[in-house]
C-alpha cells in the first residue's frame, strides 16, 4: 500500500531533484551501504576518507541530561554517519555570538561554515573580506542548492552584495508568522470591551486590563501589555516606524516622524502603569512570558506565540477557562501594518575565506537541504518518533520520548530548513492532535494569524528587509550615530523631566554630528542602483507562499 504524499505538488519536482542530488552526493562519498559492499569484495579499494569541515552551531543549553552536548550527541553522530563529509560542530551562544565569532576569527580558528541569523555581522564579515564569493562554488559544485536558487530567485537577492557577487547561503521557508500578538478575549468579554481597531481603542483596552481587575482576584496585579521582549517592536510596527523609508520619489530617507509617534505611545503606556515598570531589566522578555502564562498579562507580543505548543499548554494549564485571540494590529496615523514576518527566504550562512575545502562545505549544504535529511532531523525516525497522521503529515508517537531524543535538535537543520519542501506539513500546526482542545485552539490561532498578519493589504512595516554592508569609513559613523536608542528609553521612563521631543531632537543632532548624512546618501544611492537585485520587504515578502 502506497504511503500518502505529505508534500505539495508544486514542490514535488524540486524535492525529487534535491533527493536525487543528495543520493549522488552520498554515492560519490561512500555511504554505509557502499562500505559494506566494498568490504565484501576482495582486492577492491576501501572508500576514500570523508573530507572534514567545521560548522557553527547555536548552543542554547537545551540538550537533555544523558544526551551529550551540542558537539557530540545522537544527531551529530547520525549526521556524520550519513553526510558526505565529516562535520565538527563549533558551539556559539545565541546571545553574544558576534563576540564569540570575533574571538575565533582573531585566533584563526573560525569554522569553515558560519551559520548566523545576524545580517549586520554577515555584512561585517563581507566588508572585512573574511568570507568568499560563492557564485562559482554553486555553479560548479552544487546540485541541490543550485536547483533551489533557480526555483526561488529570491535566494540570490538575499545573498547578493554590492560587488555583484553572491556571498550568503539561505533557506526557503515560505511566508510565515514571526513576531505575533495575542489578547485575552475572555478579559474583553468580562470588561465589556470590543476588540481594538485603532490605537486609541488599543490604549483604552490595555489600560482597562491593568486597572479593572480582569482576573478577579481583587488585586491590582495585572499588566495590559509587555514593553519588554518584542513588545517594543510591535509598537513600532503599529506606527509603521522603521529607521528608513522611501518617499514618493523612491528616495530613501531617515524617518523621525513615525519614530516620534511610536515613542510617544510607548511613553503613554509606561506613564499610565500599563506595562511593567521594570521592563528595561527584562531584555529578553522572560518576565513577560511568565506574566502571560501566569495569567497576569492581557496582551502579549512575542515571537511565534501561535506555534509554541509547549507555552500554550502551560498557559492553559494555569488558566483553564481562558479564551485567547490573535490581535490584528490596529490602524494608526500612518496606516495599518503587520508585525514583522519571517522572510519567505532568508540568508543564514557564509563560508570562511580560510576554509580549507569550500567544495566539501558545498557538498554538506547540498546534503543538509535535501528533503530526506530535513524530514529525518525534523521528525526523527518513522515508527520510532513519528507515524503518518490522518492529514498525511508526520504525527509524534511519544511526546515524552521526543522531548528527550528529538525536540532539542532543531539547531542542526532549522537554519537551512527549507520547510517549503514539506508543503502543508511545514506548518507547525500540521502535527497537532486536533482532538485535543488545547492543541485545536492553538491550531486555530495559527490559522487566524496567517489570515490577518500575512496579508498584502496590511503589509509589513519595513520598506526594506536588510541594509547593505557599509564601507569601513561609514561603519563608525553608523555605530556612533545609532546610540540614540538609549535616549528613547530614557524618554519613556523619565516622566516630564525628559520629553519625547527632547529625545528626538537630540537623536537628530547625534546622527548629524556623527556624519549620518553620508550614511543616508550611501543607502539612497545603493537602493536606487540595486533595487531590482536586493530584497524589498513590502514587495518580496509575498513572493513565496
Amino acid at each position: 500500500m502506497k504511503r500518502k504524499s505529505w508534500k505539495k505538488a508544486s514542490v514535488t519536482t524540486l524535492a525529487v531533484a534535491l533527493a536525487a542530488g543528495s543520493l549522488l552526493a552520498a554515492c560519490s562519498s561512500g555511504g554505509s551501504g557502499g562500505k559494506e559492499a566494498a568490504a565484501g569484495k576482495e582486492g577492491e579499494k576501501a572508500p576514500e576518507k570523508k573530507p572534514k569541515i567545521t560548522v557553527t552551531i547555536y548552543d542554547r543549553g537545551q540538550v537533555p541530561q544523558g544526551e551529550g552536548d551540542y558537539v557530540n550527541n545522537r544527531w551529530t553522530r547520525w549526521i556524520n554517519e550519513n553526510a558526505p563529509v565529516e562535520v565538527e560542530f563549533v558551539p556559539v551562544p545565541r546571545t553574544g555570538e558576534a563576540a564569540k565569532l570575533n574571538t575565533l576569527f582573531a585566533s584563526n580558528t573560525a569554522p569553515d561554515l558560519i551559520q548566523t541569523y545576524l545580517p549586520s555581522y554577515r555584512n561585517d564579515l563581507y566588508t572585512s573580506k573574511q568570507i568568499i564569493p560563492l557564485d562559482d562554488l554553486i555553479e560548479k559544485h552544487s546540485t541541490n542548492y543550485k536547483a533551489l536558487m533557480m526555483q526561488y530567485p529570491l535566494l540570490k537577492k538575499l545573498g547578493y552584495k554590492s560587488d555583484g557577487k553572491i556571498y550568503e547561503l539561505g533557506r526557503v521557508t515560505g511566508l510565515q508568522q514571526n513576531v505575533t500578538v495575542v489578547i485575552r478575549q475572555d478579559w474583553l468579554k468580562k470588561l465589556n470591551l470590543d476588540m481594538p481597531k485603532t490605537t486609541d481603542d488599543l490604549f483604552k483596552v490595555m489600560k482597562a486590563f491593568a486597572e479593572m481587575d480582569p482576573d478577579g482576584n481583587g488585586k491590582k496585579d495585572t499588566f495590559g501589555y509587555n514593553l519588554s521582549g518584542n513588545g517594543n517592536e510591535v509598537i513600532n510596527a503599529i506606527f509603521g516606524s522603521d529607521t528608513w523609508h522611501f518617499d514618493a520619489n523612491g528616495k530613501l530617507y531617515h524617518d523621525y516622524e513615525r519614530a516620534e509617534a511610536a515613542l510617544a505611545y510607548k511613553k503613554q503606556i509606561y506613564d499610565a502603569g500599563i506595562a511593567d515598570k521594570d521592563y528595561l531589566t527584562d531584555k529578553g522578555g522572560t518576565k513577560a512570558q511568565q506574566d502571560w502564562v501566569n495569567g497576569k498579562l492581557g496582551i502579549y507580543a512575542s515571537v511565534k506565540i501561535t506555534s509554541n505548543l509547549a507555552l500554550h499548554q502551560t498557559f492553559k494549564k494555569n488558566n483553564p477557562t481562558s479564551e485567547v485571540a490573535v490581535l490584528e494590529l490596529p490602524k494608526g496615523p500612518f496606516g495599518q501594518f503587520s508585525p514583522q514576518v519571517d522572510t519567505p527566504a532568508g540568508s543564514v550562512g557564509v563560508v570562511n575565506a580560510n576554509a580549507k575545502d569550500p567544495v566539501a562545505v558545498m557538498k554538506y549544504i547540498d546534503w543538509l537541504i535535501s528533503e530526506s535529511t530535513l524530514r529525518t532531523l525534523k521528525y526523527g525516525f518513522e515508527g520510532e518518533h513519528w507515524k503518518m497522521g490522518k492529514n498525511g503529515c508526520p504525527e509524534p508517537i511519544d511526546l515524552e520520548k521526543n522531548k528527550k531524543e528529538l525536540d532539542w535538535n532543531y539547531e542542526y537543520y532549522t537554519l537551512f530548513g527549507n520547510t517549503v519542501l514539506l508543503g502543508k506539513c511545514g506548518d507547525p500546526s500540521s502535527s497537532y492532535d486536533l482532538s485535543d482542545p488545547v492543541q485545536k485552539e492553538l491550531a486555530d490561532l495559527y490559522a487566524k494569524g496567517k489570515e490577518v498578519w500575512l496579508s498584502k493589504s496590511r503589509p509589513v512595516f519595513k520598506d526594506v528587509g536588510f541594509m547593505p554592508a557599509l564601507p569601513k569609513e561609514l561603519q563608525l559613523i553608523s555605530t556612533n550615530g545609532f546610540k540614540y536608542e538609549d535616549l528613547f528609553q530614557k524618554a519613556i521612563v523619565s516622566g516630564p523631566s525628559y520629553t519625547v521631543e527632547q529625545a528626538v531632537k537630540e537623536a537628530k543632532e547625534m546622527w548629524e554630528k556623527a556624519g549620518g548624512q553620508k550614511v543616508d546618501e550611501f543607502y539612497t544611492k545603493y537602493y536606487a542602483e540595486n533595487k531590482d537585485k536586493v530584497y524589498m520587504a513590502k514587495i518580496d515578502a509575498y513572493d513565496i507562499k
